[in-house]
């Protein structure tokens, strides 16, 4: 597409929790950045604080601005709000992306109508429920400018540092386990949602693939994990904060979890293979760790929405 004026996107509504909002934003910088465009993405709000490209940056966008703006997240709700407020009313030329099929830049049917407009709004899941597919390759492309962006502020890059340098100090590989169950004993019927015994066994199963090497896990989880459960593995847990530990697990050498966008991200920002957890009773091959542009999905569209999944190929 070739614009005779520069287009401003807004992301006018929030789609999940931190994963599904990076993978978002990352694809709108993507495009933004091979159409020299800006987006704004006031739906970015609470979790502005934690990244260098946003912290001082109240109308989160990108291209960041050249002078930095006093923030806070009172003034930032209210920013979203107003954005909100504009969009549902059409007051703003709004795009509201529906969740029948996946979106993607690629296949978009109102790409055109870009070039008439010089501010759109998005509503919807949008990448949350197809990034993978056919715009992988510009997210590819734009990679480094958005891991610039999504790099974490000093004092929490600090922790994540001390953490991997002491982890990689002693052992040859780093693995990072992201134990996620909490939410996930109802999301998608907890089609995801595995027990402790199942995450050991799969433990297990990866330090066999290693037994040259000093291996040490890194736990991660959004549930407190019981140590003692843990005692036959080297391992450490993460400090619990959700930034430190998407971070650190960045660092790790290997990942394994459950299907998610947290770990996923890791995989991306980190550029480390991910191990995805979906029949824990499958043997596991090294082979079977898949770099973040190698994933491929199939969408398994269900009418109740809840029920609607991925089958992740590679």
């Amino acid at each position: 597409m070739q614009s005779s004026q520069k287009i401003m996107l807004i992301v006018a509504a929030k789609s999940g929790q931190l994963g599904n909002r990076l993978l978002l934003f990352a694809n709108f910088i993507a495009w933004a950045i091979e159409h020299n465009s800006t987006v704004l993405n006031p739906a970015f709000e609470e979790y502005a604080e934690f990244f260098t490209g946003s912290a001082n940056n109240l109308f989160c966008c990108y291209p960041a601005p050249y002078f930095t703006t006093p923030c806070n997240r009172f003034l930032r709700r209210k920013y979203y709000k107003f954005i909100k407020y504009l969009s549902d009313r059409q007051l703003l030329k709004t795009q509201e992306i529906t969740r029948e099929k996946p979106f993607s830049w690629t296949r978009y049917q109102e790409i055109e109508k870009l070039d008439r407009a010089s501010i759109v709004c998005f509503k919807g899941w949008l990448f949350r429920d197809g990034w993978f597919v056919e715009d992988l390759p510009l997210l590819r492309k734009h990679a480094d400018a958005i891991r610039s962006y999504f790099t974490p502020t000093e004092k929490y890059q600090i922790q994540v540092n001390n953490l991997i340098s002491n982890l990689k100090h002693s052992a040859d590989i780093v693995i990072g386990i992201h134990i996620r169950q909490g939410d996930y004993d109802r999301h998608q019927n907890g089609r995801y949602f595995y027990s402790i015994d199942q995450y050991i066994e799969v433990m297990n199963a990866a330090k066999q693939l290693f037994t040259e090497n000093k291996i040490k896990f890194l736990i991660c989880s959004n549930v407190k994990q019981d140590p003692k459960l843990f005692k036959d593995f080297n391992y450490v847990f993460s400090s619990g904060h959700f930034i430190e530990d998407m971070h650190a697990l960045a660092e790790c050498d290997y990942l394994i979890g459950p299907p998610s966008s947290y770990t996923m991200w890791a995989a991306f920002y980190g550029e480390k293979p991910l191990y995805m957890m979906r029949d824990t009773r499958k043997a596991i091959n090294l082979k079977d760790f898949v770099y973040f542009y190698e994933w491929q999905g199939l969408f398994n569209y269900r009418d109740n929405w809840s029920e609607s999944f991925w089958d992740w190929t590679h």
